[in-house]
């Protein structure tokens, strides 16, 4: 085998182009395999170790050469050298050891001030208590930690990023400075913010994070290191989502998805952090199409109307010091319709 078809070979597995009898073979190798045997390979060195591993198979299959290795005699359609053999085996084992490297060493991705910065220059922060406890940033931001949670940051920002790092659960007020996106890392996913209130919670068994927003906007994607063993897992390329107020997402690390809806008790969007003025929703003989307006302005959550004869329909009531899905339930009830969820827009339909 050259040198050139082994390096074709390492790419068709990672391309999921291998039979299920090569892939077989390798998850099983994969299982004898100890990830701290690799730890102490850098990102940068991947060409410099397959090369190795390339120096090793001719190694392994000159030094098998001149050893007897008792084997089971079996009436092949063809016959295969002895060197052969070692070299395809050896060429197995490079396999897992690359893929073992990506699943291992890629890894989540830290922030900058993590991998740069000296102990002494990094603020850790650990929630030991039963309560929430709030930590304040340099830049004005806060960050409600809750109990079992830790919190990483430096103790000064970067001119171009602020960026911290999270495990657990915490709830964060943003300073808004659209010069400096604020960055939150978990061993999962990366979400990206210029000014807004969000909660960010991590399920470690699970290896699910739920980021919700509250105001503003955010970008979550996934931290790419956080890769499952399967191929399809290696070969996604999730760009992450946008979210809204009233907006969450769940990511899941080993399926690699992003399972995007609305929250479970949406609230009126607080205009620019302040705290939410209670609105008028008394309506007296009024288009439908005018309520719904409303409400969707108030609670930033996209409204379509399936069925247009509803638009004829008009509404009288009062749905002030209810919750959104309440105020539903009387609108859809009184003009004889239903309402369904759907990712993150609600449809209204036709009894």
């Amino acid at each position: 085998m050259s040198r050139e078809a082994f390096h074709l070979l390492l790419e068709r597995y990672l391309e999921n182009r291998c039979t299920d009898e090569e892939k077989e073979i390798i998850e099983k190798w994969y299982g004898m395999l100890d990830k701290h045997d690799m730890e102490d390979i850098a990102p940068a060195q991947v060409n410099a170790l397959e090369q190795k591993l390339w120096d090793r198979i001719h190694e392994d299959a000159l030094m098998v050469e001149d050893d007897e290795i008792p084997v089971r005699k079996l009436k092949p359609r063809f016959k295969l050298s002895k060197t052969l053999i070692t070299v395809a085996a050896a060429v197995v084992a490079g396999f897992v050891v690359i893929t073992a490297y990506l699943f291992f060493n890629v890894g989540s991705k830290k922030p900058e001030f993590m991998t740069v910065a000296a102990t002494n220059s990094i603020n850790s922060v650990t929630n030991n208590t039963t309560n929430s406890m709030v930590v304040s940033l340099e830049d004005g931001s806060r960050v409600t930690l809750q109990p079992k949670s830790l919190l990483k940051y430096p103790k000064h920002f970067s001119k171009t990023v602020r960026e911290v790092s999270l495990e657990g659960e915490g709830f964060f007020e943003i300073s808004k400075n659209p010069a400096r996106p604020f960055l939150v890392y978990n061993s999962n996913v990366i979400t990206r913010v210029v000014g807004t209130s969000f909660i960010v919670k991590t399920n470690s068994a699970a290896r699910e994070t739920e980021v919700t927003v509250k105001t503003g906007k955010v970008i979550v994607s996934p931290n790419s290191g956080s890769l499952s063993f399967k191929v399809d897992g290696l070969l996604k390329s999730d760009k992450g989502v946008v979210l809204t107020p009233n907006q969450k997402t769940v990511y899941n690390a080993s399926e690699n998805t992003f399972a995007t809806s609305l929250v479970d008790k949406p609230l009126p969007i607080a205009k620019n952090n302040k705290q939410v003025i209670k609105e008028n929703y008394s309506f007296n003989d009024a288009k439908v199409a005018d309520v719904l307006n409303q409400l969707q302005k108030s609670y930033g959550i996209e409204f379509t109307v399936e069925d247009k004869e509803l638009y004829n329909y008009t509404f009288t009531g009062d749905l002030s010091e209810q919750d959104l899905y309440s105020q539903l339930d009387f609108l859809c009830e009184s003009i004889q319709a239903k309402y369904e969820v759907k990712g993150t827009k609600i449809i209204i339909k036709e009894k």
